[in-house]
């Protein structure tokens, strides 16, 4: 079986904004890959903290599922929506299984604080 590997730009240095969760260039269409690695660039600026959210779709600009996990206690599952953090300036790297994901989106803001950071964002995908 021959891998397949795909890699683009989501978005070139860009000052995040604040509070509100926004689009990190484009939806990316996910069919045939079973991993995705996205790959950023953080600035820190003004403000304190940088979160990131994953979102996985069925069909574009549909429904939103926020990437989550499930921990369990004493038999009760619980699922946390994960949020991806970072209040230093650096190169960083996430990896999610998009195996039967049909298309995913990253999105990005601010915790707090004036935000004047930039972020860049690109990603690779493998089958």
């Amino acid at each position: 079986m021959i891998s397949m590997v795909s890699s683009g730009t989501l978005q070139a240095a860009t000052v995040i904004t604040k509070t509100t969760q926004t689009l990190i260039g484009h939806e990316i269409p996910c069919g045939g890959y079973d991993k995705i690695t996205l790959f950023f660039d953080y600035v820190n600026g003004d403000e304190t903290t940088l979160v990131l959210q994953a979102h996985m779709l069925q069909a574009t600009a549909g429904t939103e599922y926020q990437y989550m996990t499930w921990s369990a206690t004493a038999g009760a599952k619980t699922m946390t929506k994960n949020t991806f953090s970072s209040t230093v300036t650096g190169s960083y790297y996430i990896t999610f299984n998009i195996g039967g994901i049909e298309f995913i989106k990253f999105t990005q803001a601010t915790a707090d604080g004036t935000p004047t950071g930039t972020l860049a964002a690109t990603y690779t995908m493998t089958s």
